[in-house]
């Protein structure tokens, strides 16, 4: 199982963690890294990486018209199995 958050620190500089497991009264294995992430509310710059910058303020909400499905032509006639 991989368990990832992205939390702000509370005023006392600490981070409160629950990690949800699969059964009770068992060990389990634990491997925590703590870094920083570059990450500016003020620039609005996301610590993903998968969404370059502007993506959704350029569009969401950009969509003009209407939706419109065109024909799909004759379905296609086929042999008995």
């Amino acid at each position: 199982m991989t368990f990832e958050t992205l939390q702000k620190a509370d005023a006392e500089k600490t981070l409160h963690v629950t990690i949800p497991v699969d059964e009770a009264h068992r060990q389990y294995r634990l491997v925590i890294i703590v870094e920083p992430v570059a990450f500016d509310a003020g620039t609005r710059t996301s610590p993903c990486k998968s969404w370059p910058p502007g993506f959704f303020e350029n569009t969401v909400g950009k969509w003009v018209g209407e939706f419109e499905r065109p024909s799909q032509g004759e379905f296609e006639k086929r042999e008995d199995l």
